[in-house]
C-alpha cells in the first residue's frame, strides 16, 4: 500500500480548500447544464411555433363560459 503509484497527491491539505467561486458561477462549465439549456430552448420553440401546442388551429372556437349569477 505504500507504493508511490497509488499515493494521493496533495495530502490532507488539498481536501481542506474550497472550490473556486460559488457553484452558480461555475455550473455553466458542466455539460449537464448545456444539455438542459438546449432541451428547455427546444421546448419553448416548439410551444411558440405550434401556437400553444394547438395542432388544429382551424378548430371551432369554444363557447364562452357564462358568468355566475349572484
Amino acid at each position: 500500500m505504500n507504493d508511490p503509484k497509488f499515493q494521493q497527491h496533495g495530502g490532507a491539505s488539498s481536501a481542506e480548500h474550497p472550490p473556486h467561486g460559488p457553484y452558480w458561477k461555475r455550473m455553466h462549465h458542466s455539460p449537464f447544464f448545456w444539455v438542459a439549456a438546449v432541451f428547455i430552448m427546444l421546448a419553448m420553440t416548439i410551444y411558440v411555433v405550434t401556437n400553444d401546442l394547438s395542432f388544429w388551429p382551424g378548430k371551432k372556437a369554444q363557447q364562452p363560459v357564462p358568468a355566475l349569477a349572484p
